[in-house]
C-alpha cells in the first residue's frame, strides 16, 4: 500500500468520528422546509482525488449525508442554507447555497490532525512512529466515570494495567500496576504532569486532556531510577485557538452501598449464642436465657446514604503567540458511615507565551483537602450484640455498653460522637520553563518546578467509656494530637533537541540533565489527660471541652510526649535519547538515562540504563501495495533496563542508632529493685553495596488497522525480569542488631499477552464505536534470600495468628498457602475412619471441619499447608460501547478480572461461632443433628476443633464481571443554542457501579492489599453505586 493510499485510508476512518463531533454540534432544526431543491456535486483533495466518506451537513441542523466512493454526494435543501462540508484530515469549509444546483468542494489538509501524536518522556512522537508499549486515554473518556481521582478513572482503559479501588472511603484513591509486582516496596508508578514530577492525588480529572502510560522499559527507561513501575503521564487541557471558550460541569451523585451483610437480629443471637454455649457444655449465659427486647441494628445506626457534587470551571483561549487556560474545582463527599466526609477545593493556571524564537510557559496547581475518617473500629460494627443500646442513660456517657456477659465490643456511635479526626492536606505544584530555538530543529529548554506538600493531622477527644472494662487509655483518659509536615521538592531540567531532515532519513536526538532535591519532615505531639502519682496514673480534667488545642491541657499536669524527623533526598542525572526513521518505515529509538541517588550506598550511588527499540511498517513496503485487507500493519520490539529506588528509605544504607530506656530500646536494668537507664543499641548495619532494584523488559508488539481503518488495533508481548529486589535478609545469630539487614537478592518475572481493540462506524445517522481491552500475567518469585526462604503475610488476629499467604520461589509474590477443607464431619464414625490414632484432629466431634493431612504424618500443622492460588487476576478485560443519534449519545463500559481469588477475611469471625461477638445471619443454618444439609459448621464456644482456622473455608472465587457505567446524555439543538448564545449544553445521567456479577460471597471483589498479604478481605469501608446527575455548558 502507498503512502498515499494509506494516508487516504485512515482519512476515511478518523472522518467517521469527526462526523460524530460535527453531528453534536448541528442538531436537525425542527423547522420545515418550504422551498428546498436538490444540491449536487463532488468533493476532492487538492489533487483532485475524490474523498470518500466527507460529511456534508446542512448547518444549524442534523440532516445530511455523506459523499460516496467517487466523492459524488446529493443533498436537498432551501436556498438560504449553508452546508458544511467535513472531513478528518482536512479543515472544514462551509458554502452558502443561494442559486446553486451544484457545488463542487477542494478540501485543504489539516496536517495537524493527520498526525496524531503521543507524549512521551520529555518529548512527543507520532503514534504512527512508536517503537514502545505505551497505551492512551482521552479525556473524553476519563470524564465519564465520576471520581476525584484520575487514577480511579484509568480502570479498564489500558491493558496491562490493573487498577483496584479496594475502599469506598472519601477521597481515598485507586491503586495502578502496571504489569505486575517488581517490589516488596512500592509499585506504583511514576507521576508525570505537564512534564515534571508531581502528585496525581491533587489533579481535577476533568482537567485533563490525556493520559499515556509508559508500559516497557524501553519507554520508560528515558526516567531511569523512577520508572521500574512504568510511568503515567498526564497532561492538562490548554487553550485553543478561536474565541474565549469558558466550560463548566456539574454533577450529582447519590450513593448507595453495594452490597450488606446480613447479621443475626436479637433473636437469631440469641438462638446461636445457646447453640455455642450447649455444644461447649457450659452453662447458658444470663442473656440467652432471660434477654431483653432490645434488637439494635448496628448497620442502620452507622451506615448512611453518601453523595457526591462536583463542580469544575476553565476559562481558554488561543491566539498566535498566547496559550492560556485558568480555571478552579470543587467537589465535597458524604460517606457511606457517619462521620466520613472529604472536600476539595483547588485552582489553576497554565500559559505559554511565543516571541520570535523564545517560548515561556507557566503553569499553576494548588488544591487543598480535607479528609474526616469515621471515628470507630468497622470491625466492632460488625461483631458487637444486638442486645446492647445505642444509647443509655443509666451509663456515665449516655451511651450503651455491655453488661455481664455480652460480648465485649465498643459501641461505634459513641466513638463518632466523642471523638474528632481530620486530615488536612495543601498541595502547590508551580513549573517554569523557558525555550529558546538557537536555529531551524535545534531548541534548548530550562524547566524549574516547585511542589510543596504539607499536611496536618488532628486527634481529639475527651474521657469517654464506650465498652465495659475498658483498659484504653486514650479513651479513659481525655486524648489530643497533633501531627504536622511537609514533602517539598525541587526539580531542574535542561534539554536540547535536533530534528534533522534529508532525503529519506529523519534524525532526533535528545540530551538532557536533571537535578531533584527532596526534604520531608514532621512533628508530632500528643497530650493525655493523666498524671502519674506515686506509681498510678490519675485523671486530669480538660480546661474547657471546647478546647480542641494542645493548650486543652495544664502543662503542668497533663503527660505530654512528641517525636519528630527531618530527612533530605537527592538525585542528579544525564540522559539522551536518539531516533532514527528511514523512508517512513524503518524506525529506530535508543535511549541511555545515568542516574545518581543519595538512597545508595557509596559503591552503588551511579546506575546505568539502556534501552533500544525498532519498528517496522509493513504496509509502507511495495509488496503491500496491491493489497486491501490491511491499511496498516507495523511490527516492533523494544528492551529496555529501568531502575525504582522508592522501595528504600532516605537512610537505610547508613549505620543508624537507637536510643532508649527499655531493654529492647537499647536501655539498661540495674539493681534490685531494678531501675531502667537510657542507652543505645546499632538499629542498622551499615550497607555501602546497597544498589538500586532493576527491571529488564523485553516487548513485541504489532499494531494493524483493517476495514479500510474501521478496525484498529494491537498485540503486545512482554516479558519482565526484576532483579535485585530489595528484601530483609535474615542473621543466622542474633549479633545485636536491632534490624535485620537489607540486601538487593530479590528477583520477580512477569510476563503475559496485551490486546486491544478499536472500532468505529456510521450507519446513517447513528455513530457507533467500540474498544476493548484483554490482558493476561504471569507472574512469580525467581530468586529469595535462599532457596528455603518464605516470607509470611501478616496474620489476621492481630498480625500473629491466622497466616494466609506465602511469598516463596516459583510462585506468584504473596500467594495462597493453606490447609483444605473438606467438608463437615457427620458422625463419629466418620471421625474415627479420618483420625484413627486420635492425633489429627482429636478435639473432633460430629458437625466439626474435616482437614486433609497432606502428608500423612497424623498432625495437623504448617506441613499440610498447600499452594491455593492467587489473588493476582490471571487475566483484565473491558469493553467500552458508544453510540450517538441526533444528539442523543449512549455509553456503557464494562470491566472485570478472572483467574484471582480472595480469601474472605471477615467472613472467618462473621461465621466463626466460637465466641460472644454477632454472626451473619447465615449462621442460624448452623449443624445440628437435626440440620446436616449444610455447610456451615456446629457453633461451639472456644472452637475446640480449629473449625475457624485459617484454610481453604474461606477462599473464594475472586473474579467479576462489573458494568462500570452507563451513561446517557443530550445535547441542545444548535438553533437552539444560537438563541441563547450557548456553544453546547449536554445534560446527562449516569450510572456507576450498578451491577457486578461474581461468585464472591463479600462486600465487593475488588480487594486489594500488600506485596505479602494481597488478597485479603479484611473489614473495609463499603463499596458504593451511584446514580449520577450532572451537565456541561460551553459559553
Amino acid at each position: 500500500m502507498t503512502q498515499r493510499q494509506l494516508k487516504k485510508s485512515q482519512i476515511l476512518f478518523l472522518n467517521k468520528t469527526k462526523t460524530l463531533l460535527v453531528c453534536f454540534l448541528l442538531i436537525l432544526s425542527t423547522n420545515l422546509f418550504s422551498q428546498e431543491k436538490k444540491i449536487t456535486g463532488k468533493v476532492t483533495d487538492k489533487n483532485g482525488e475524490p474523498l470518500v466518506g466527507t460529511a456534508v451537513i446542512i448547518k444549524g441542523s442534523l440532516k445530511g449525508t455523506e459523499t460516496d466512493f467517487d466523492g459524488n454526494y446529493q443533498i436537498n435543501t432551501e436556498p438560504s442554507s449553508v452546508l458544511v462540508f467535513n472531513h478528518i484530515g482536512f479543515k472544514s469549509t462551509e458554502k452558502t447555497v443561494e442559486n446553486q444546483t451544484i457545488i463542487n468542494i477542494t478540501l485543504e489538509e489539516d496536517s495537524e490532525s493527520l498526525d496524531e501524536v503521543v507524549i512521551v518522556g520529555y518529548g512527543t512522537q507520532k503514534k504512527s512512529d512508536l517503537t514502545g508499549a505505551i497505551g492512551q486515554v482521552k479525556s473524553e473518556e476519563l470524564t465519564k466515570v465520576t471520581t476525584t481521582t484520575a487514577a480511579e478513572a484509568l480502570q479498564g482503559r489500558v491493558a496491562g494495567v490493573s487498577v483496584t479501588s479496594s475502599t469506598g472511603s472519601p477521597g481515598s484513591s485507586a491503586s495502578v500496576l502496571i504489569r505486575g509486582i517488581a517490589s516488596f516496596g512500592n509499585n506504583q508508578p511514576l507521576y508525570i504532569v505537564d512534564g515534571v514530577e508531581a502528585d496525581s492525588y491533587f489533579i481535577d480529572p476533568r482537567n485533563i486532556e490525556s493520559i499515556e502510560i509508559l508500559k516497557d522499559a524501553s519507554s520508560a527507561a528515558i526516567y531511569g531510577t523512577r520508572g521500574a513501575n512504568g510511568v503515567v503521564i498526564i497532561t492538562t487541557k490548554k487553550g485553543k485557538k478561536g474565541k474565549i471558550s469558558i466550560e463548566i460541569e456539574q454533577s450529582y451523585s447519590v450513593n448507595t452501598q453495594r452490597k450488606k451483610i446480613n447479621l443475626l437480629d436479637a433473636d437469631g443471637y440469641v438462638k446461636v449464642h445457646r447453640q455455642m454455649y450447649e455444644n461447649a457444655g457450659n452453662q447458658l449465659p444470663n442473656y440467652v436465657t432471660n434477654p431483653s427486647d432490645i434488637n439494635t441494628n448496628w448497620i442502620d445506626e452507622t451506615h448512611r446514604d453518601g453523595n457526591l457534587n462536583l463542580l469544575s470551571a476553565r476559562v481558554s483561549g488561543a491566539s498566535e503567540n498566547i496559550n492560556y487556560s485558568f480555571g478552579g474545582n470543587y467537589a465535597d463527599e458524604k460517606g457511606l458511615l457517619i462521620g466520613s466526609s472529604f472536600l476539595r477545593k483547588g485552582f489553576f493556571v497554565n500559559g505559554t507565551l511565543k516571541r520570535n524564537k523564545v517560548t515561556l510557559t507557566a503553569n499553576i496547581n494548588y488544591s487543598e483537602t480535607k479528609r474526616n475518617p469515621y471515628k470507630f473500629s468497622l470491625g466492632e460494627t460488625f461483631r458487637i450484640s444486638p442486645l446492647i443500646p445505642v444509647y443509655d442513660d443509666t451509663k456515665e456517657s449516655g451511651f450503651g455498653y455491655r453488661d455481664g456477659q455480652i460480648g465485649d465490643h465498643r459501641n461505634p456511635v459513641a466513638d463518632d460522637h466523642f471523638r474528632q479526626r481530620y486530615t488536612k492536606l495543601r498541595y502547590l505544584l508551580t513549573n517554569f520553563s523557558a525555550q529558546y530555538e538557537i536555529l531551524k530543529g535545534l531548541n534548548l529548554k530550562a524547566n524549574y518546578s516547585f511542589s510543596n506538600q504539607t499536611n496536618f493531622d488532628f486527634s481529639f477527644n475527651t474521657a469517654f467509656r464506650a465498652r465495659d472494662n475498658d483498659t484504653n487509655e486514650n479513651n479513659i483518659f481525655a486524648f489530643i494530637s497533633e501531627n504536622d509536615g511537609f514533602l517539598r521538592k525541587i526539580n531542574q531540567v535542561y534539554t536540547a533537541d535536533y530534528n534533522l531532515s534529508f532525503g529519506n532519513h529523519d534524525f532526533k536526538l535528545l540530551a538532557g540533565y536533571q537535578r531533584i532535591s527532596t526534604q520531608s519532615q514532621f512533628n508530632y505531639v500528643q497530650a493525655q489527660g493523666y498524671r502519674e502519682v506515686n506509681g498510678t496514673r490519675e485523671p486530669v480534667q480538660l480546661l474547657d471541652n471546647s478546647f480542641n488545642t494542645l493548650n486543652a491541657f495544664s502543662a503542668a499536669q497533663a503527660t505530654f510526649s512528641g517525636s519528630g524527623s527531618n530527612a533530605t533526598y537527592n538525585i542528579v542525572s544525564q540522559f539522551g535519547r536518539f531516533n532514527y526513521t528511514y523512508k517512513n518505515k524503518y524506525l529506530f529509538q535508543a535511549s541511555i538515562r545515568r542516574d545518581g541517588s543519595s538512597k545508595f550506598g557509596k559503591n552503588r550511588r551511579y546506575g546505568i540504563f539502556p534501552s533500544f527499540s525498532a519498528g517496522w511498517k509493513i504496509t509502507e513496503e511495495k509488496f503491500m501495495e496491491n493489497q486491501d485487507v490491511f491499511s496498516f500493519l507495523k511490527l516492533r520490539a523494544s528492551w529496555g533496563q529501568a531502575g525504582n529506588d522508592t522501595a528504600l528509605g532516605y537512610y537505610d544504607q547508613q549505620v543508624r542508632i537507637r536510643q532508649g530506656s527499655s531493654q529492647g530500646n537499647g536501655g539498661y536494668v540495674f539493681g534490685d529493685p531494678q531501675t531502667s537507664a537510657t542507652g543505645s543499641i546499632v538499629r542498622d548495619l551499615e550497607n555501602v553495596d546497597l544498589q538500586w532494584e532493576e527491571s529488564t523488559s523485553t516487548n513485541i508488539g504489532l499494531d494493524y488497522g483493517v476495514l479500510n481503518g474501521k478496525l484498529k488495533g494491537g498485540i503486545n508481548y512482554y516479558n519482565t525480569i526484576s532483579d535485585k529486589v530489595l528484601l530483609t535478609r535474615a542473621l543466622p545469630d542474633n549479633p545485636g542488631i536491632d534490624n535485620d539487614p537489607i540486601v538487593n537478592f530479590g528477583e520477580f518475572q512477569n510476563s503475559g499477552f496485551e490486546f486491544d481493540l478499536n472500532y468505529n462506524t456510521q450507519i446513517s445517522d447513528v455513530n457507533f464505536s467500540a474498544t476493548a481491552t484483554f490482558s493476561t500475567l504471569k507472574s512469580e518469585v525467581t530468586r529469595l534470600g535462599n532457596e528455603s526462604q518464605i516470607l509470611r503475610g501478616a496474620g489476621l488476629l492481630f498480625g500473629a495468628d491466622h497466616f494466609v499467604n506465602q511469598t516463596k520461589l516459583g510462585y506468584e509474590p504473596g500467594a495462597y498457602f493453606l490447609p483444605v477443607a473438606n467438608g463437615i464431619f457427620q458422625s463419629q464414625a466418620e471421625i474415627d475412619t479420618h483420625d484413627p490414632n486420635g492425633t489429627l484432629q482429636p478435639n473432633a466431634a460430629p458437625g466439626d471441619v474435616r482437614f486433609i493431612d497432606q502428608n500423612g504424618d497424623g498432625v495437623l500443622d504448617s506441613n499440610d499447608e498447600v499452594y491455593q492460588g492467587s489473588a493476582l487476576p490471571s487475566y483484565e478485560y473491558s469493553l467500552n460501547l458508544n453510540a450517538d443519534y441526533k444528539g442523543i449519545d449512549f455509553n456503557i463500559f464494562f470491566q472485570g478480572v478472572g483467574g484471582n481469588k480472595i480469601y474472605n477475611g471477615n467472613r472467618f469471625q462473621s461465621i466463626g461461632m466460637d465466641s460472644g461477638r454477632n454472626f451473619e445471619s447465615s449462621t442460624l443454618n448452623a449443624w445440628t443433628p437435626t440440620n446436616t444439609n449444610t455447610n456451615i459448621p456446629r457453633a461451639v464456644l472456644g472452637d475446640p476443633n480449629g473449625n475457624n482456622r485459617a484454610s481453604t473455608r474461606f477462599l473464594e472465587n475472586g473474579s467479576y464481571l462489573r458494568i462500570k457505567t452507563i451513561q446517557l446524555g443530550y445535547s441542545l439543538p444548535q438553533n437552539i443554542l444560537d438563541k441563547i448564545n450557548v456553544s453546547k449544553l449536554r445534560l446527562y445521567v449516569t450510572g456507576q457501579n450498578l451491577f457486578t456479577f461474581t461468585d464472591y460471597s463479600g462486600l465487593d471483589p475488588e480487594v486489594g492489599g500488600s506485596v505479602l498479604s494481597r488478597g485479603i478481605d479484611r473489614t473495609l469501608y463499603p463499596q458504593f453505586k451511584s446514580v449520577i446527575l450532572g451537565f456541561q455548558l460551553q459559553l
